[in-house]
């Protein structure tokens, strides 16, 4: 078989008032996880925190907060490595993506799957803890068509992890242009897919536009048709309407920060293998040392709860935590966690 790559931590964030009114999550949900970091305002992680220590309100409502042991539960992680549309620009940013991984990941009972993705996601190489197994297709992917489906990948990446065993923590690393292009799947359909599952997605995107511009001066002439200017042609080594589409690119949301808001992860941009290796350093060290709150509410009013964490003592400390949850009609299934 030809090895190619093209074939934690809940919904969170603030949706648009548009997509609320579109969107019904049901969950049968009554424990809510609450994944959050402390950091001084130089960025420092504080460590050391106890329960005591967070208060939690649900709707103003203060919860009794539990700090659970979820740094060492296992993590099973997707990594969405886009490989098509302007991502060959940054094919020499992923050369050494599989070193990168694998201090993320940290070695057994941690694991990892890879699925490239361009108009479709592809098939997904097996959970490993073994990164170094895939290491040479991981650093050098296939180049995919003109796609960018990353909604398409997202749904693809959770239904891998739906298969996970359940005590695992799961999160999807996307690598990729900041804007899908190409999905079949609604963007309503992943954010009520985020809420059913205990799924954080990180992001580290590339400017596509940026990419394609720079790409153009490396490609071979045939590779840009000439210009016809009155009686000459002249050889155009870059798309003349790239300068539009930064502009129209600024004024789109970027899909893949909003995926990551959404689901209580984090995201970060990069142009680069230094910036990428950078960025990835501090999603390993957030990943890895997050405090993560739970709690059981004491209301199961249907719709979105507002979720806010401060600290008991030191006002000055920055906390990043998650901020809204959804409630369902409350059923008889047994509790499971969201």
């Amino acid at each position: 078989m030809k090895l190619r790559l093209r074939e934690f931590v809940v919904f969170v964030g603030v949706w648009t008032s548009a997509a609320l009114a579109q969107t019904t999550l049901h969950t049968t949900t009554t424990l809510v996880v609450v994944p959050t970091l402390v950091q001084t305002p130089g960025k420092e992680l504080v460590f050391s925190l106890r329960a005591e220590d967070f208060v939690l309100t649900d709707n103003g409502v203060p919860q009794k907060v539990t700090l659970e042991g979820e740094t060492q539960r296992p993590l099973s992680l997707v990594v969405l490595m886009q490989t098509g549309g302007d991502a060959r620009g940054q094919f020499p940013s992923y050369a050494n993506l599989d070193t990168m991984l694998e201090s993320l990941i940290g070695g057994a009972p941690n694991e990892v799957s890879i699925v490239n993705f361009d108009s479709k996601p592809e098939a997904a190489f097996p959970f490993t803890s073994n990164v170094a197994e895939w290491g040479e297709a991981i650093d050098h992917p296939d180049v995919g068509d003109k796609g960018a489906a990353i909604f398409d990948g997202i749904s693809f990446g959770l239904d891998l992890l739906s298969k996970r065993p359940i005590g695992n923590r799961r999160a999807i690393l996307l690598i990729s242009q900041e804007h899908d292009d190409g999905s079949k799947a609604a963007m309503k359909d992943i954010v009520r897919e985020l809420g059913e599952s205990n799924t954080a997605i990180y992001s580290v995107t590339f400017s596509a536009e940026k990419t394609a511009a720079r790409q153009a001066f490396k490609d071979p002439a045939h590779l840009n048709p000439p210009l016809h200017v009155g009686e000459g042609d002249y050889q155009a080594y870059f798309n003349l309407s790239e300068p539009l589409r930064l502009i129209f690119g600024a004024m789109r949301k970027n899909t893949s920060a909003e995926m990551a808001t959404l689901s209580g992860g984090e995201w970060s941009s990069f142009d680069s293998a230094q910036e990428l290796t950078q960025d990835l350093g501090i999603l390993t060290n957030h990943l890895h040392n997050s405090y993560v709150l739970s709690f059981t509410p004491t209301s199961l009013e249907p719709g979105l709860h507002t979720i806010k964490v401060r600290l008991a003592r030191h006002p000055e400390l920055v906390v990043s935590a998650r901020s809204n949850y959804w409630a369902a009609e409350p059923s008889n299934s047994e509790m499971t966690e969201h």
